[in-house]
């Protein structure tokens, strides 16, 4: 048997159900021998997921009226010109949102209009983990302190990990993802009903100093957030709201506390 390719192309391929059934098969037994083979399959995998999730609902709007006026007929040869390269660099942005990963996709969302806001990504982001019942998290509760150390180093500010048992929420542990100009931690929680939480922390934008606790419901996600030292956090869960914000002002305790012990040492 020859040896199988690899490539992103390759996993990209399974991700989309575009391989040939004997080649996925044989991808497959790779994966299966190969657990980093296959946690990349299925990170590629939830990323299209994520990205149908934000662009399918502008793919399938109508067409703006001033693309169906553009192309009518017209006897100007140069405002045909214009409106093909307009819908040549139009297709470019899209394929590159398609293919590009998180960053463009936050490009084409914001062009069509669709908020990319802090909220909006956690929520997404809290939607896209907690549903994964096999890999949730990159480092679990067990390695806390190794998680707590690889994600501050990652980020370049101290991270915490707040304690949530007092609330029946468990730490499941943690992982690293994407945000919009920003690397984003990510702290899962769950409790005994099996009902998950997340805690997202990143650092914003210079010259955002903004503190106010804000609440949001985002796709059926609620999602309680502030900004603290210019880093951003973001609790998300499907609790109502009273809960959740009971369960935020702990967490807002519980970090500041840690900060100050910081500075201390």
């Amino acid at each position: 048997m020859s040896k199988l390719p690899t490539t992103d192309d390759d996993l990209h391929a399974w991700a989309d159900n575009q391989l040939a059934p004997e080649r996925r098969a044989a991808l497959e037994q790779a994966m299966a021998r190969d657990p980093s083979l296959a946690n990349r399959a299925m990170d590629i995998q939830r990323q299209n997921a994520w990205l149908r999730s934000g662009l399918d609902a502008a793919l399938h709007e109508p067409l703006p009226q001033r693309l169906i006026d553009a192309a009518r007929p017209s006897s100007s040869v140069g405002r045909s010109r214009r409106w093909l390269a307009a819908v040549a660099a139009s297709l470019a942005l899209l394929a590159l949102g398609l293919t590009g990963g998180w960053y463009a996709r936050d490009a084409v969302l914001a062009r069509a209009g669709t908020p990319t806001t802090f909220a909006r990504q956690a929520a997404l982001t809290h939607a896209l983990y907690a549903a994964d019942a096999n890999r949730p998290v990159e480092i679990w509760a067990s390695e806390e302190k190794r998680l707590v150390t690889w994600l501050t180093k990652r980020l370049g500010f101290a991270v915490h990990a707040p304690d949530l048992n007092s609330f029946g929420y468990a730490l499941v542990g943690g992982r690293l993802v994407a945000g919009n100009e920003q690397p984003t931690a990510l702290f899962m929680y769950e409790n005994a009903a099996k009902n998950r939480l997340t805690l997202q922390a990143r650092k914003q934008a210079p010259g955002t100093s903004e503190t106010a606790f804000h609440y949001a419901i985002e796709d059926g996600v609620g999602v309680y957030y502030w900004i603290d030292d210019q880093c951003g956090y973001a609790l998300s869960g499907t609790l109502d709201r009273a809960q959740l914000l009971a369960i935020g002002r702990l967490v807002y305790g519980q970090l500041v506390a840690a900060e100050a012990a910081d500075a201390k040492k």
